[in-house]
């Protein structure tokens, strides 16, 4: 009786295990997404086909293609002198070495096809009324990382050359804004993205309270859609500054009592709590910027595990910042 007893239990436990990698197997296995590569048509183009890349331009990126021209080129595409602003601005030795540079790190982009689909494949399970958007990879000329309507998803490949990129230096780009131009952020930075995108409208009130409460929700949609990332990769943050706030997490939350934080409206008080910086005001060096998402993000995983059976979508619709607070019972 005993042997059956475990010989049941083992077969459960083989099939439960089976449905796990089938699950993972069916997540990872997701087709790629087609990628355009806006940046490699334009950076090929000449005289002789500069006519027909411009028709293939405004098919591929729609109402992107001119919002390129005005942020990028700053120009558009009804100027008369608009196919040489093109040529000049791909033959400028300047940007042709940054293309280079991009090119011979992104020769080959088939991670992110692979690493977009797999969350994709999560967000239409999780959201399925929301249409994934097209993506897209260009040159930005070190202005954006990355852009996201209802329609696209642009990724400035630039961006993202790595933290000892030697233009970034000749950009006197700050040394805590290179940290994150790393390829491992340019998923979580898309995903960031698109739920300020779909979600912005539930972002409603000022005070820094339900600044925190909406950056932790923005954080759990990041977690959720990406399962095989890293903590600290998924907040664009090092290991180091990660293991700061973990260490510090009792005095980060007794800061913002004792200085009367949560309820207020003057965003110059807690700006830097909510965008990359140097540290978080206030706090010692070793902090990192955006603590907010931080601690947003611990008080939602509290709350979610409080209440259980909250779908996602119910969670992001959720803006009742006091109402999360108090049920989450968060106490560090």
């Amino acid at each position: 009786m005993k042997a059956t007893k475990y010989f049941i239990f083992f077969i459960v436990i083989i099939a439960i295990t089976f449905f796990i990698f089938l699950k993972k197997k069916q997540i990872n296995s997701s087709e790629r997404i087609k990628i355009y590569r806006f940046e490699k048509t334009l950076f090929n183009t000449n005289h002789e086909k500069i006519e027909d890349d411009i028709l293939q331009w405004k098919k591929e990126l729609g109402t992107f293609f001119e919002s390129f021209n005005y942020e990028i080129l700053r120009t558009n595409s009804n100027n008369e002198n608009y196919k040489e602003d093109v040529l000049t601005f791909i033959s400028h030795p300047d940007m042709r070495e940054a293309y280079d540079t991009l090119l011979e790190k992104y020769q080959n982009i088939e991670f992110l096809e692979v690493e977009l689909a797999n969350s994709f494949a999560i967000y239409k399970k999780d959201f399925p009324d929301k249409k994934t958007p097209k993506v897209i990879t260009y040159f930005s000329g070190f202005n954006f990382g990355v852009v996201t309507n209802d329609t696209f998803l642009v990724i400035g490949l630039d961006y993202f050359l790595g933290e000892n990129c030697s233009f970034y230096k000749r950009l006197n780009i700050p040394e805590y804004m290179m940290q994150q131009s790393q390829k491992k952020f340019i998923v979580p930075y898309c995903m960031e993205a698109i739920a300020n995108n779909e979600f912005s409208v539930y972002d409603r009130e000022t005070d820094f309270l339900s600044q925190i409460i909406f950056k932790g929700k923005l954080m759990a949609f990041i977690d959720a859609m990406l399962p095989n990332y890293s903590a600290s990769d998924k907040l664009r943050y090092s290991e180091q500054d990660f293991l700061w706030c973990k260490e510090n997490e009792k005095n980060i939350w007794k800061f913002f009592i004792d200085r009367e934080l949560l309820f207020s409206n003057d965003y110059k008080q807690f700006t830097s709590y909510l965008n990359f910086s140097p540290f978080a005001k206030g706090m010692p060096k070793q902090s990192p910027g955006r603590i907010a998402y931080w601690l947003g993000w611990n008080i939602i995983q509290d709350y979610i595990k409080n209440n259980p059976n909250i779908t996602l979508d119910e969670l992001m619709q959720n803006t009742n910042a006091q109402e999360i607070l108090r049920e989450s019972g968060y106490k560090p």
